[in-house]
């Protein structure tokens, strides 16, 4: 399972500073035990004022993470479909999944039984607060499979794209991911496209696809 990370240089050093305001607290509360109430006033003061600051900015940022968190997406995958030539219902496609700093970037060809392909994706849809932590949802893209036009089912297996994903809905099935306060749902979602050549997205809970440019 992938977990982009989008956390700033600004939100570490908002959280420096509230780090030296909290020394800078407590090293007044020392000296005025010390030397009186009047030691409170020089770096007690301006402990407040750089906590006070620091929260603040803090809290506009995870407003606007939030809202890039809610609203972004990762390229995960592209794919090119094409019908194979003299065999009805059957198509060749070509999925590269894109990796991370875990994952090596993997292409493979596969034959699929059907007019529509199929990708489906695994997702752990966080809660907010934790996307404006700078994390995304969890994702791990599982499953190809195709789907004729007639409505007829295809007889082909499911290909496995990243190894089985019984585990995953039997931990969903008996409300393992369902874990408070950080996940708010698990779920498989898929995307389905005609022939041609295509971008995957994952977005905060969602698999999608756009022609590629």
């Amino acid at each position: 399972m992938s977990y982009p990370v989008d956390f700033g240089v600004l939100q570490v050093g908002l959280i420096v500073a509230i780090v030296v305001a909290v020394a800078l607290l407590v090293s007044a509360l020392v000296r005025m035990r010390r030397f009186g109430l009047r030691a409170l006033l020089g770096r007690g003061t301006s402990g407040v004022v750089l906590l006070v600051a620091a929260l603040l900015l803090l809290w506009v940022v995870t407003l606007v993470q939030t809202y890039l968190g809610l609203a972004g997406e990762v390229k995960a995958a592209h794919v090119v479909a094409t019908p194979v030539a003299g065999q009805e219902h059957r198509m060749e496609v070509r999925v590269t999944l894109f990796g991370d700093d875990q994952h090596e970037e993997r292409t493979e060809t596969y034959q699929v039984e059907g007019d529509l392909w199929v990708l489906q994706a695994n997702i752990v849809e966080l809660e907010p607060w934790v996307n404006a932590l700078g994390f995304h949802s969890g994702y791990k893209v599982t499953r190809l499979y195709g789907q004729r036009l007639d409505g007829v089912a295809t007889a082909q297996n499911h290909v496995f794209l990243n190894g089985e994903d019984r585990d995953f809905f039997q931990d969903m099935d008996e409300g393992r991911w369902y874990t408070e306060p950080f996940v708010r749902s698990a779920y498989g979602n898929a995307v389905i496209a005609t022939p041609g050549e295509f971008d995957v997205f994952i977005s905060r809970d969602a698999i999608k696809t756009r022609p590629a440019e």
